[in-house]
């Protein structure tokens, strides 16, 4: 950010600035003249003074082709206004603007009671907005070449605000009656030498509001921006009016000054308590907005988007500057070589700026205000902090499905299903209630609250708002009927969503529901992980839960066990069935045989893929006493594994929730390695479970081995490539024992 000290000669009178066409300088006007500046090397490079006797009736307008206009008129406001144009040449080499554009001068035909409001520069000449809301095209020469108007008799409207369209094309022009009341947007191109009134729509406040007035307004082509002096930031199709996105800027309450006065309007009850604010599109995307704060000593700019509505930059330029921001007349705004530059009463700052591509990412990480604290930043300081929170919540929370019958589906005369009107609001509002109603009621820790839980739960997905009810209502108050039912059904994914979730669950002794939720959950912290491993391995062999978890898995392996027993001699099993039956049995029997009762416990934990990162951080604060009894369970697997024979493969793919596969021992079996190797060499009796270790992993690396020498030919054969006749391998001959690549 940079900034620009303009000295005291233009303190508190500053009426805009614009881009002086070059894409590094600006131009900035003040009652008593106009200032060039270099924003790249902060300097001043040039100074035209106004001519004596008269003032700037709005800002001055700079071309593409570095051409300026300025509307001016008599300090005394009795005589007739008058528009002048000139080119840099001409005042590099003129004392004042009069001099510079000495033959380029038009007096201005205004009518009784028109004054002019806005000043745009558009390709080839420039638009004067007068304050009846009538559009003036002038030449490059400043001749009067063409007009119009918005709709309505002449002098019976006044303009609230007035903006350039993208590309100089045109104005946007926002006009109102005597009252405030009956708003129109228009846009103005100018083309081949006429101005046209292009579109008309009307507008109101989206909420109603009455009082609100329009602060500011832009427009690229496709959809128009307003921003209400209440702080409301509306986005409308440009095509029908209709409204895409609304936004209630808690952090920047905004203030439009009269429009037909340059100076400040008082303030009162019924209007915002800020300055003021402008506006710009930056493209056919994003949308500039700068409004200084309440405390008129900050100046905030913001950056929307028109696709989504969300808020991708926003900085305080008054922090880190030299000079304090006073009470300012105004803010304007332009935009420059990848900077927007905003002018004050006393300086001018220019704030370099990276838009992101717009995305559903970018989305999220600009409303986000928990997960990116850089992106969040730009969301709270625009919306508040309150209204950022309110805008990731979903509007919508119940499942809305269609309510057709195949039967009832019927095809028009092209050939195209017709489902007629099946979305019904009214059922929508219903169980948009029922949704509502039911997460209070879980959230209360009401036990009646689980019934309506489970009818909610056959449409899908299940809102979230149900879920994180539930658990607030289970931490709170200690009902777990309806976490129990959402972890059986895989609802809760993580421990993003569920804190706290975990450490409760092991306090009230509820080992079933530890083992769904490391089952079905996408993300399992380091905190909830540790937990795990220290209660599965501090309880008592007689603990009454772990005796009831292991008296089920008793009764899982029995019945295994019996369905492979029946299957052996049963001629309806082929081959490949059987020996999946075989498999499984001996994983389950092997999973409750071999493991103490508190061992069981590791289970589902352990069948959990471990990336180095969370082993390090989970594995490496371990006592010595848990680290060897975690390799002591390891190492029974491993053994498990190396000893299976002719099962192993089978096993080895089978998928069982719940059940460490070979891959996730090995997985643990190095990570605790890493995570204890100081603690492992130092002590002489881990050097046997060490040793054991060694040889089961031998054993599994030798099985491998002999299957690892066949993968390329079964990713040749999985990808449908054609047999490798060239290489000596015929068709009859190409069978798995005789190829190995």
């Amino acid at each position: 950010m940079r900034s620009v000290q303009l000295g005291t000669h233009a303190h508190n009178a500053l009426l805009g600035v614009t881009s002086a066409g070059d894409g590094r300088c600006v131009s900035t006007v003040a009652k008593d003249g106009v200032v060039t500046y270099d924003v790249e090397e902060e300097k001043r490079e040039r100074t035209l003074a106004l001519d004596r006797g008269r003032k700037f009736a709005c800002a001055v307008a700079c071309g593409s082709n570095g051409r300026y206009y300025a509307c001016l008129e008599k300090e005394q406001e009795s005589d007739s206004s008058y528009l002048c144009a000139w080119e840099t040449e001409q005042s590099a080499n003129a004392a004042t603007v009069g001099e510079a554009s000495k033959e380029c001068v038009t007096t201005l035909d205004l009518g009784r009671s028109g004054r002019v409001r806005e000043l745009v520069a558009v390709d080839g000449g420039a638009l004067v907005v007068t304050t009846t809301g009538e559009v003036q095209l002038f030449g490059m020469s400043a001749e009067h070449i063409d007009k119009a108007r918005t709709s309505g008799e002449l002098g019976s409207r006044r303009v609230e605000t007035a903006s350039v369209l993208p590309e100089s094309v045109g104005a946007l022009v926002v006009t109102t009656d005597g009252n405030f009341q009956g708003r129109k947007i228009a846009t103005f191109l100018a083309r081949a030498q006429t101005v046209t009134l292009a579109w008309e729509l009307d507008i109101e406040h989206p909420d109603g509001a009455a009082k609100a007035r329009v602060a500011s307004a832009a427009s690229d082509g496709e959809t128009f921006m307003v921003l209400w002096d209440d702080g409301v930031w509306a986005l409308h199709d440009a095509s029908d009016g209709s409204l895409k996105h609304k936004l209630r800027l808690d952090g920047l309450d905004v203030h439009c000054d009269e429009a037909t006065s340059g100076k400040r309007s008082k303030k009162s009850e019924d209007t915002s308590p800020l300055a003021s604010a402008a506006s710009l599109c930056l493209s056919q995307d994003y949308y500039a907005v700068v409004a200084n704060s309440k405390e008129e000593n900050t100046v905030v700019v913001a950056v929307f988007d028109s696709r989504y509505g969300a808020v991708h930059l926003a900085e305080d330029v008054s922090r880190g500057l030299e000079h304090k921001v006073g009470r300012t007349s105004g803010v304007s705004l332009a935009a420059t070589s990848g900077n927007l530059i905003v002018g004050l009463s006393d300086q001018v700052v220019s704030v370099q700026f990276d838009l992101p591509e717009l995305s559903l990412a970018s989305l999220v990480g600009s409303l986000s205000i928990h997960s990116q604290p850089e992106a969040s930043a730009a969301a709270i300081r625009v919306l508040g902090a309150e209204t950022a929170s309110t805008a990731l919540v979903p509007p919508q929370h119940a499942a809305v499905t269609p309510g057709w019958k195949l039967e009832e589906l019927k095809l028009d005369g092209q050939g195209v299903v017709s489902l007629s009107n099946v979305w019904d609001d009214d059922d929508a509002q219903t169980r948009e209630k029922k949704v509502r109603s039911t997460a209070e009621a879980l959230a209360s820790g009401s036990k009646k609250a689980g019934s309506s839980l489970q009818t909610l739960m056959k449409s899908l997905p299940i809102p979230q708002i149900l879920i994180e009810s539930a658990i607030s209502g289970g931490l709170n108050h200690r009902v777990w009927d309806s976490v129990t039912l959402l972890l059986a059904g895989g609802h809760i994914r993580g421990s993003s969503t569920a804190r706290q979730l975990v450490t409760a669950l092991l306090e009230e002794d509820m080992l079933d529901e530890v083992k769904d939720f490391l089952v079905y959950a996408k993300d399992v912290s380091a905190e909830d992980i540790v937990a795990i491993l220290h209660s599965a391995m501090m309880r008592d062999e007689d603990d009454p839960g772990l005796k009831k978890r292991a008296s089920a898995n008793k009764k899982l392996a029995e019945k295994v066990l019996d369905e492979a027993e029946a299957c052996a001699s049963d001629e309806k099993f082929n081959g490949e069935a059987k020996q999946k039956l075989f498999a499984r049995a001996q994983l389950l029997v092997s999973a409750y045989d071999s493991f103490a009762p508190w061992a069981q416990q590791l289970h589902p934990l352990i069948a959990r893929p471990l990336d180095p990162t969370m082993g390090m951080l989970v594995l490496r604060d371990l006592s010595k006493q848990d680290a060897v009894s975690l390799l002591q369970y390891l190492l029974v697997w491993a053994n498990f594994y190396a000893s299976s024979g002719g099962y192993f493969a089978r096993i080895n793919t089978l998928v069982e929730p719940g059940i460490p596969s070979a891959h996730a021992v090995v997985t643990w079996t190095s990570a605790l390695l890493d995570a204890q190797f100081t603690t492992f060499c130092l002590s002489d009796d881990v050097a046997e479970p060490v040793r054991a270790l060694r040889e089961s992993s031998s054993q599994m690396l030798d099985m491998m081995r002999s299957l690892a020498a066949l993968g390329g030919a079964f990713r040749h054969v999985g990808e449908n490539s054609p047999l490798p006749e060239q290489h000596g391998v015929q068709s009859t001959t190409y069978t798995v024992e005789s190829v190995a690549w």
